[in-house]
């Protein structure tokens, strides 16, 4: 019925996140004369070994080593599919030794795509002649993102048969302490008005929550703003990318705060908990139940990735913290009844058969009836809805009943 958990991500966001290259240097005469040499006997093992020194060692893109110029001549030789260069970004020299740092790349202009990273250590022999003695290659190269519209997710959701999907504001990732962002509250508006008007345009399938740093000088201010907007519905909240602490009192009394100002504006909350810059686990998670969650007992509250990151089940905090959470609807704790759960990319085909048995425990400890489906912003290794739920049908020890529940769970800021 639902995707629980999407994102969109506007032109802004994309740029933001997409890597930026580092610019060209120009290297020495006789060291750029090495790399374009390389470059000519891309795929010539004969070529190559004259290029590398008799003990020269190459570290393979699966970590594992190649040693002695015969072995990695032959490698380097069947490792590229087409001609590339070498884009040197850093060097040193000293005296018979060097060091370059660099893109893998193809293409011209506007077309150049790096493809990879390439960091090499050269040696000068008793002939003065520069060759390679050691060389890391990593692969991908840079990242570049997309914009993702509304247009693009529903075409996933038709892929699916997926009816409708909450849509959640990336806007908190510029709130990050990791961060000095200009203009920092100007770009969280600007990306929550994106995402409201994309969702707008299909008022029958998609549904914007807002989202910033609840720690935040303006974090009140945007959450008002945000209530009074026609096509915002709730809020998201990133306590890993925000960094909150809720062992400091400072940051208990401010998430309670906005909390409570959400709870007055009938505002329904979905939170990533999962911190990884603070110790996380049962404690985390027992503060949030007995200080946050009575700050917000009238609204519907949704813990992302069952209280975890993503993706994976294989994060024992994180299950610490969710047994918590499972332990105290058990035990009828009040301030668990507007609790929901998504299992959003806990799923993932490396998956041990024993941590799958673990989370469909988990999910019945929580009730099916407050496991909801997501599937998260379809780049970077996500899947999408489609594939996520044959992933969670396939490898999810659960009885077809409690996937057809599952299925048709529908939170109430959904309805």
């Amino acid at each position: 019925m639902v995707d629980h958990h999407q994102h969109l991500l506007s032109p802004a966001m994309a740029a933001a996140w997409s890597e930026k290259p580092l610019p060209a240097v120009e290297l020495p005469a006789d060291l750029a004369r090495l790399l374009v040499e390389i470059e000519k006997g891309w795929n010539d093992k004969a070529a190559l070994a004259r290029l590398y020194t008799e003990d020269s060692l190459v570290v393979r893109s699966d970590r594992s080593w190649v040693r002695g110029r015969e072995a990695v001549s032959a490698h380097l030789a069947e490792t590229f599919t087409q001609p590339y260069r070498i884009t040197p970004v850093s060097y040193s020299l000293e005296g018979s030794t060097a060091h370059v740092a660099g893109y893998l790349t193809t293409g011209e202009g506007e077309t150049a795509r790096h493809f990879g990273h390439v960091l090499v250590s050269l040696r000068k022999g008793t002939d003065a002649a520069w060759r390679v003695a050691t060389e890391t290659l990593t692969f991908p190269g840079l990242t570049r993102y997309k914009p993702v519209t509304a247009d693009d997710l529903v075409a996933l959701m038709d892929a699916a048969g997926i009816q409708r999907a909450l849509v959640l504001s990336v806007a908190y990732w510029y709130g990050s302490p990791r961060r000095q962002i200009e203009n920092e509250y100007e770009k969280v508006r600007a990306d929550n008005d994106w995402t409201a008007g994309q969702a707008a345009r299909f008022p029958d399938r998609l549904r914007a929550f807002c989202g910033f740093s609840p720690l935040k000088d303006y974090a009140l201010e945007e959450l008002e703003r945000c209530a009074k907007h026609p096509h915002i519905k709730g809020l998201k909240f990133h306590f890993g990318n925000s960094r909150v602490d809720l062992r400091d009192a400072k940051h208990v009394e401010q998430v309670r705060r906005v909390f409570r100002a959400a709870n007055e504006r009938r505002l329904p909350i979905v939170i990533h908990l999962r911190s990884s810059a603070v110790p996380y686990g049962r404690q985390y998670a027992e503060i949030f139940l007995s200080q946050i969650l009575p700050a917000a007992p009238d609204i519907p509250i949704q813990i992302a990735h069952l209280a975890g990151s993503g993706p994976g089940y294989e994060d024992p905090p994180s299950d610490e913290a969710l047994t918590a959470f499972a332990e105290a609807i058990s035990a009828g704790n009040p301030h668990t009844k507007n609790l929901y759960f998504d299992i959003t990319t806990l799923v993932n085909l490396d998956i041990s058969v024993e941590k799958s048995k673990l989370l469909a425990g988990r999910i019945r400890q929580l009730g099916v009836k407050r496991v909801l489906y997501g599937s998260d912003l379809a780049v970077g290794g996500n899947l999408a809805p489609r594939q996520a739920w044959a992933l969670i049908r396939g490898l999810l020890p659960l009885s077809e009943q409690e996937f057809t529940i599952i299925a048709n769970n529908v939170a109430p800021y959904m309805r």
